[in-house]
């Protein structure tokens, strides 16, 4: 940077490098992702937690969580409801397919791109269920 003329520290040099690591970024597949949410945690100091607070709600078994999760799934920040969809993936529980949809049509590509991984996840965990019921209603027969 000192060939080019450019302090190290100054507002000017910032700006060049930070405009060389988006641009370097976006080549590689789906790495612009990373620095898209690297800037917007940076601006913001409350989804952080939020978003992490989804990933522990994941692993809870209490339904008022998956109801807290499916709210989050529509929140104003867009990495909330990237991180709602990915948890109620995780949690695997079907009966929560239908409430991230709508995720599919969100504006932010990770967003849609994580609610098409949980639909198809949770529809994969529907299916051996499903079976699992017929063939228990057929013993009945």
């Amino acid at each position: 940077m000192r060939a080019l003329g450019l302090v190290p520290h100054s507002p000017k040099a910032v700006q060049i490098a930070e405009k060389a690591l988006e641009e370097g970024i976006g080549y590689v597949p789906f790495g612009g992702f990373g620095y898209s949410a690297f800037k917007e945690l940076r601006k913001d100091d409350v989804s952080p937690v939020q978003a992490a607070a989804a990933k522990v709600l994941a692993k809870d078994p209490d339904p008022t969580s998956a109801r807290a999760l499916v709210q989050a799934a529509s929140d104003k920040s867009w990495t909330v409801r990237a991180a709602a969809v990915d948890a109620i993936a995780e949690r695997g529980d079907p009966s929560l397919l239908e409430d991230i949809v709508p995720a599919m049509s969100d504006h932010k590509d990770l967003v849609r791109y994580t609610a098409a991984a949980a639909v198809i996840r949770l529809s994969a965990v529907r299916k051996p269920a499903e079976r699992r019921r017929k063939a228990e209603g057929s013993d009945l027969k």
